[in-house]
Parts: structure tokens; sequence; C-alpha cells
């Protein structure tokens, strides 16, 4: 195994805020996005596209941690309905 060099960007400049990681080496991006931010990450070029989503919660009913997976052509459009939707209590999103 090779070692590698992962590279995170904070377009803000907040590390509470979101981040862009990606293997310097790759093609390899995945960003991490708080709720409360989503309309910050809304307004990225990455929110177009295609791709494969991790919304990471708690289950209502248990208070145990869960995650969502998804997939969408438009991670921005469907991560919207996923805010204003009250079926899953998630506080983060991983995208990628």
């Amino acid at each position: 195994m090779r070692a590698k060099t992962i590279q995170i960007f904070l377009p803000s400049g907040d590390p509470a805020g979101i981040q862009v990681a990606e293997l310097t080496t790759g093609i390899v991006q995945l960003i991490e996005v708080p709720r409360k931010l989503i309309q910050e990450f809304l307004g990225m070029p990455q929110s177009k596209q295609v791709g494969v989503y991790f919304l990471v919660g708690e289950n209502t009913e248990t208070g145990e941690p869960a995650v969502f997976i998804g997939q969408s052509g438009n991670i921005g459009r469907r991560l919207d309905e996923h805010h204003q939707s009250e079926k899953f209590d998630w506080n983060r999103v991983l995208v990628a």
C-alpha cells in the first residue's frame, strides 16, 4: 500500500463549516456539510452534480445513530428536499 495525502479545503475558512476533502493524487472528493449550511452548499458547483450522499443523524424512535444513503442526478436538489422533510433527523451530510 502506498502513502496518500488528503487535502481538506475550508471554503469559508471555518473548520466547523463546509469541508471539501480530496486525495491530492486523484479525483476522489468528499464534501461534509452541516445541515445548517445546506443553503450555502446549494450555491456551490458541486451541488449540481451526480453523486452519492450519506445523511448522518439519529433514529428518532431509538435515539441511536443512523445513516440514510441515497443517490441523485442533482445532489443539491435532492438534499434540499431532505432538508424540507422531517422524515429523518439528520445533522450533516457527506457528499461523494
